[in-house]
């Protein structure tokens, strides 16, 4: 009978860790790939999407479910800070112009605001909702109203 003795040598405890390492480090190399992809997909969408009369309705809807909430503003949106032409700094800065780096159908939303909201007592405000790592993450857009008519 043969001997059945496992055996172990640091050869192999080596490569299997170099392989484990590998491995890791090629699945974070495909899902940066795949979320450059998705970025990328999605910015191209913001880019030419067109506002519908369906869309407005929609966050026309929501906007009233909000008010009857007895919430004070409403996030319509949000999307990556990357879009915008400055990384958001002038969004998370709160400087003039603000409006201008809007990404896109953001400032198609924008423009739907001053337009149509604006004048019935809407406001209008974006803001980083967040920092991973300390910097920009995404952007919030946001529809306000005062509490009381007054």
């Amino acid at each position: 009978m043969a001997d059945q003795t496992p055996s172990l040598s640091l050869k192999d405890l080596f490569a299997a860790k170099a392989a484990a390492a590998a491995r890791r480090r090629a699945e974070a190399e495909e899902a940066e790939a795949q979320k450059k992809a998705e970025l990328a997909a999605f910015s191209d969408r913001v880019q030419t999407y067109q506002i519908t009369e369906e869309d407005r309705e929609r966050a026309l809807g929501r906007i009233r479910r909000a008010f009857e909430a007895g919430e004070r503003e409403l996030m319509l949106v949000k999307f990556p800070s990357v879009l915008c032409e400055d990384g958001g700094r002038r969004i998370n800065n709160h400087l003039d112009g603000w409006q201008d780096t809007l990404p896109g159908v953001m400032h198609k939303v924008y423009e739907w605001w001053d337009r149509d909201l604006k004048p019935g007592g809407f406001t209008f405000s974006a803001r980083v909702i967040d920092f991973p790592g300390g910097m920009p993450g995404d952007i919030g857009i946001f529809i306000g109203w005062p509490q009381t008519l007054d």
